[in-house]
């Protein structure tokens, strides 16, 4: 379902492909964040829904931009593939392997510290945690773009 509107949408225009996903993942999130401590004694089901709908975006999200590489959502498959790749750090011998290893191995142990982290913010916060995590994201929007219209500027101007 998320996968089939990243690529409704890449069919319209390839430059904001992430972006309406993302943006309902940043409504969904800051919904629960300013919203989430009347609904949870109202209607919890509510909640559970629309978070368990953001994860799947962004889990898909994240599939797709990591070619199938990464699934961020899955703490148990973080931690298994986390232990595969230690332990073929014992095998590979070429440099080349072991730094694409290396590379692997800090994104999921960064990955898996954010868990934690987002955790213990969650224990201290409470629903409140999901405003910081939607910012995260617009801020993520707003680099990206910014990024893309140096990228166009810098290509007009070099042409």
């Amino acid at each position: 379902m998320f996968l089939i509107l990243v690529e409704f949408v890449s069919r319209k225009t390839e430059r904001y492909i992430y972006v309406f996903p993302t943006s309902i993942e940043i409504l969904i999130l800051l919904t629960i964040g300013f919203f989430g401590e009347k609904l949870i004694t109202e209607n919890p089901n509510i909640i559970a829904c629309s978070l368990l709908f953001a994860m799947g975006l962004q889990n898909s999200l994240v599939t797709k931009i990591a070619n199938a590489t990464v699934r961020t959502t899955h703490l148990t498959g973080l931690f298994t593939d986390l232990g595969i790749e230690l332990s073929q750090l014992f095998f590979y011998k070429e440099i080349v392997m072991k730094k694409k290893l290396y590379s692997s191995i800090k994104l999921r142990v960064t990955i898996i510290s954010f868990f934690f982290i987002g955790g213990i913010f969650y224990a201290k916060n409470g629903l409140k945690v999901l405003i910081i995590s939607s910012l995260a994201l617009l801020l993520g929007l707003l680099y990206d773009n910014l990024k893309l219209k140096l990228l166009l500027l810098n290509r007009k101007f070099n042409v």
